[in-house]
């Protein structure tokens, strides 16, 4: 640990996902989402692999699932944009779409991946998990640090968290191998820009770090 300016700056990664200040996130592992993306097996093995070693070592956890807000439309025109944009789509087309009715059911987490009755569940709406939400909430009350970050979208809910993270004074660390997007050209540029940014980690390596504190 680093001393400098009356801080206490983490310099490792033991120190980053120390599991007594560390959280683990599972962002909207949802099926409807899940099962449609880029490397889906590898994503949801890797994945499943973190949670259970951060039940075994203590760690944090906190799911979110969006909430019963449609993805279209409610969240407001700059958001509809942003998805068009992101699917290389004129704005134009979102006109030849059906206007969204009724709400969506809550949807379910993938069989590997979902809560324990002594997990915590929230609800989110839009790409970062603080606004609108609880999240902070418990982090503050759990006394947490460290956020490590997984689940879909790498490009969209996983940067947005992990900017507003560090804004709100919280280390981010994200599990490289337990993120998803929609190809592998979109997943290799994500990555490539959280790595200059944030702590980007393989799970393998963060649950090493876990195992040998233990030991």
């Amino acid at each position: 640990m680093i001393q400098w300016a009356g801080m206490e700056i983490f310099d490792t990664l033991d120190e980053l996902v120390d599991p007594k200040h560390t959280a683990l996130l599972l962002w909207d592992f949802a099926e409807n989402v899940v099962l449609n993306r880029y490397s889906t097996d590898d994503l949801v093995r890797n994945s499943a692999r973190l949670l259970a070693a951060a039940r075994e070592h203590g760690v944090l956890r906190i799911f979110s699932h969006q909430n019963n807000m449609r993805i279209v439309g409610d969240t407001g025109a700059p958001t509809v944009r942003m998805r068009l944009t992101r699917s290389g789509k004129p704005v134009a087309d979102i006109s030849r779409e059906p206007e969204p009715k009724g709400f969506p059911a809550k949807p379910r987490l993938v069989e590997a991946m979902r809560p324990k009755e002594d997990e915590i569940v929230f609800e989110k709406f839009i790409p970062n998990a603080f606004l609108g939400t609880n999240f902070e909430w418990w982090l503050r009350r759990h006394a947490i640090k460290t956020i490590i970050l997984t689940g879909v979208n790498v490009a969209t809910g996983i940067n947005g968290t992990a900017r507003e993270a560090i804004s709100r004074g919280f280390y981010a660390v994200v599990a490289r191998d337990c993120v998803g997007t929609n190809s592998p050209e979109d997943y290799q540029a994500a990555v490539n820009y959280l790595e200059k940014i944030f702590d980007v980690f393989d799970s393998s390596a963060i649950i090493e770090s876990w195992t040998n504190k233990k030991s």
